[in-house]
């Protein structure tokens, strides 16, 4: 039986995350012939090829108008080996709360970095919200190698970047790949043209990670801040994955900031703990801003 892999796509604005995405699409026979031919006939191309395949994710009007992603686009392919979960999400710094919500249920996350730009602010401020929602394998991406001349030093330079940064990310395990997303090198394949590099491409690490078996962190999008006018406050949402009980220490994201779990409030009554699927409100135990589309994590 096939088991299905929930990977994450983030990094800045233009680092070509919808473009990966895309060539993975493409190349894997998993978008349909009428939406290829679709973004074939697409007034909009930004790419200066023949197709445009960051189409293929942007799924709302506005964004193939701006060329960001805005909302969170789930996608679905398969191979041989594996099935695969999508969630193309956000790159601007704005709608890093959309980013944090598609990362809350990945297994893994791939990172892209613009080789032309290098490491930036956005790319260590996603890896850390990845690395507290629990992902076990964070996939740095460098992109567009090919507008680099495929250089080995350049590649170095950004890995050692990450590298010293990865204090962030204790227990994480961390892959770095260089890729062209335009053209597809690395991507589904591996690339002749890259000589210096040994390791698989990117599809073949998809395939053939392996996510540990323990238990799923907690992991709780707010839906709702309710607040009935008695001086109550508290999140509302289904619980996407692990367990909760009152005395928790939690982080909320993408803020950071942190509070402990004071009550679980349901309809019945307050609970000694809640899992994956319940509906509940959580009540901490001082104030801390929270906003609908937060995600709450154990710390």
């Amino acid at each position: 039986m096939q088991t299905t892999l929930r990977f994450s796509t983030a990094g800045s604005v233009d680092d070509g995350k919808s473009t990966l995405i895309g060539r993975l699409l493409f190349d894997t026979k998993g978008a349909y012939e009428d939406q290829i031919e679709a973004v074939k006939k697409s007034k909009v191309n930004r790419s200066g090829r023949e197709i445009d395949l960051s189409l293929l994710t942007d799924g709302l009007n506005a964004e193939r108008e701006q060329g960001i992603t805005i909302d969170v686009a789930y996608r679905f392919f398969a191979t041989a080996t594996r099935k695969f979960r999508i969630a193309d999400t956000p790159g601007h710094e704005q709608y890093t709360r959309n980013m944090a919500t598609g990362a809350s249920t990945s297994d893994a996350a791939i990172i892209l970095v613009d080789a032309i730009k290098g490491v930036s602010r956005q790319t260590l401020r996603h890896a850390t919200i990845s690395h507290l929602l629990g992902i076990e394998h964070l996939i740095f991406a460098i992109n567009k190698m090919d507008a680099m001349g495929w250089s080995e030093e350049v590649f170095t330079k950004i890995k050692t970047t990450l590298e010293e940064h990865s204090k962030r990310w204790p227990g994480s395990k961390l892959h770095y790949l260089p890729v062209s997303a335009l053209d597809g090198n690395n991507v589904a394949t591996r690339s002749d043209i890259v000589t210096w590099y040994n390791g698989p491409s990117l599809l073949d690490l998809l395939e053939n990670i392996e996510i540990s078996p323990a238990a799923a962190n907690f992991r709780f999008p707010v839906q709702y801040v309710v607040r009935p006018g008695d001086g109550f406050r508290g999140f509302a949402g289904r619980i996407a994955s692990g367990t909760v009980k009152p005395g928790d220490a939690i982080v909320v994201l993408p803020s950071g900031r942190r509070a402990t779990i004071k009550e679980i409030a349901t309809f019945n009554g307050p609970l000694t703990e809640a899992s994956e699927g319940q509906s509940v409100t959580l009540v901490l135990n001082e104030e801390v801003d929270v906003s609908r589309g937060d995600i709450i994590a154990l710390e």
